[in-house]
C-alpha cells in the first residue's frame, strides 16, 4: 500500500501577538513547493522567519522536519535552510570560504568537506566566483551562495525569501521533486515561481486563506492593477462608468483601480479619454495586490468558509 507523503512543516494555532486572531493552520508536504503571499504590511515575512526557525511565535507553534520538532529547536534548524538576499559573513570572506565553513559540520573529514564544497560550487555555477569576497557579489550571486551554504547542511526544507532569481527556479524545483519541501515568501504574484501548487494568502494577522495555484490563476488571470492619468484631468465619475472597475482611488492626479479583464479596461479607458477630449499621459499595469486578491476570494455574503489543514492537498 502506498504511504501518504510526509509533512515537513506545520503552522499550528499561530498568532503574531497575544490577543490577535489566530492564523489559519497550514501544512506543507514533502515533495511540494508552497508560498506565503502577502504585501509588505502583511505577516508573510514574519511567518517565513517562523518557518526557518529564526523566530518563535508568541502564540502557537511551528514545527518542521520528519520528527516535527519545534522549528527553533536544534533538530528543526538542522532540517531547514534559509535563502535570502543577505549573507552573514565577515568582510573579505570568499564564496568558497563561506561554503567550506558550512560544510565542515556533521563530523565530515577534510576530504569530504572539500568534495562537498566543490560539488556545490559546480551545481550552482559558482566556480568562477569561488575566490570573490561576498560583499562584491550581485543579488543573484548572493542567492546562489546562500543556497549553497544551506545545502551544505543537507536540509529537507528550504525557506526562500523572494524575489528569486531565474537561475534558481530549476534548482529549487529539482530539490522538491526528490522528496524535499520549498516554501517561498512572495509580496506579489510575479514573485511566485513556476511549480508552486499551494499558496497561503496572508493579511496583517497571519494566514487568512489557503488556495491552490489553479484557484489563484483563475481569479487573477487577465486581471491587473491599473494606474492612469489624463490631460486635462478627467472627472472621477467618468471612470466610475467603466463596467467591472473596483477599488478606485484618485491621488495626485493618478487614478488607481483593479479590474478582472485588463484588455476590456484599457479599451474603455482609451474610449473614455477620446469621448472626453482627453489624452492618456500615464498608463501602468501591475499584478493585483495580495490584499485585493484576498477580497476577491471573499464570498458574496461576507462569510469565510472553514479551511482544513490538509483540505487542499488531495490529488497531489
Amino acid at each position: 500500500m502506498k504511504q501518504p507523503p510526509k509533512v515537513l512543516l506545520k503552522f499550528l494555532g499561530v498568532s503574531l501577538e497575544k490577543g490577535l486572531p489566530l492564523s489559519i493552520d497550514f501544512a506543507v508536504l514533502a515533495g511540494t513547493m508552497a508560498a506565503l503571499l502577502g504585501d509588505d504590511d502583511s505577516a508573510a515575512k514574519t511567518l517565513s522567519l517562523y518557518a526557518a526557525g529564526l523566530m518563535s511565535p508568541p502564540v502557537g507553534k511551528v514545527v518542521a522536519g520528519f520528527d516535527m520538532s519545534p522549528a527553533t529547536s536544534r533538530e528543526g534548524r538542522s532540517a531547514t535552510g534559509y535563502i535570502s538576499n543577505e549573507l552573514d559573513a565577515p568582510p573579505g570572506m570568499t564564496v568558497r570560504g563561506c561554503i567550506n565553513l558550512a560544510a565542515t559540520g556533521n563530523g565530515k573529514s577534510r576530504k569530504e568537506t572539500a568534495e562537498l564544497t566543490a560539488q556545490l560550487l559546480n551545481w550552482l555555477e559558482l566556480n568562477t566566483l569561488a575566490g570573490t569576497a561576498v560583499e562584491n557579489l550581485s543579488s543573484s550571486e548572493i542567492q546562489r551562495t546562500s543556497l549553497a551554504i544551506a545545502m551544505a547542511n543537507s536540509p529537507i526544507l528550504l525557506v526562500v525569501d523572494c524575489p528569486v532569481h531565474d537561475s534558481l527556479h530549476a534548482k529549487l524545483k529539482t530539490f522538491s521533486e526528490v522528496g524535499n519541501t520549498v516554501i517561498f515568501r512572495a509580496s506579489s504574484l510575479g514573485q511566485i515561481p513556476y511549480g508552486v501548487e499551494r499558496i497561503a494568502l496572508c493579511d496583517e494577522n497571519g494566514i487568512s486563506r489557503i488556495v491552490r495555484h489553479s484557484e489563484l490563476a483563475a481569479i487573477s488571470l487577465g486581471g491587473a492593477e491599473i494606474t492612469v492619468s489624463f490631460y486635462p484631468s478627467l472627472p472621477r465619475k467618468q471612470l466610475e462608468n467603466i463596467e467591472g472597475i473596483r477599488n478606485l482611488v484618485h491621488t495626485d492626479g493618478l487614478y488607481k483601480f483593479t479590474h478582472s479583464d485588463t484588455i476590456h479596461a484599457i479599451t474603455q479607458i482609451m474610449l473614455t479619454a477620446r469621448a472626453n477630449s482627453r489624452a492618456v499621459v500615464e498608463l501602468h499595469l501591475a499584478s493585483i495586490p495580495p490584499g485585493i486578491l484576498l477580497k476577491m476570494f471573499d464570498p458574496p455574503d461576507g462569510s469565510t468558509p472553514p479551511v482544513d489543514l490538509f483540505g487542499t492537498e488531495e490529488g497531489f
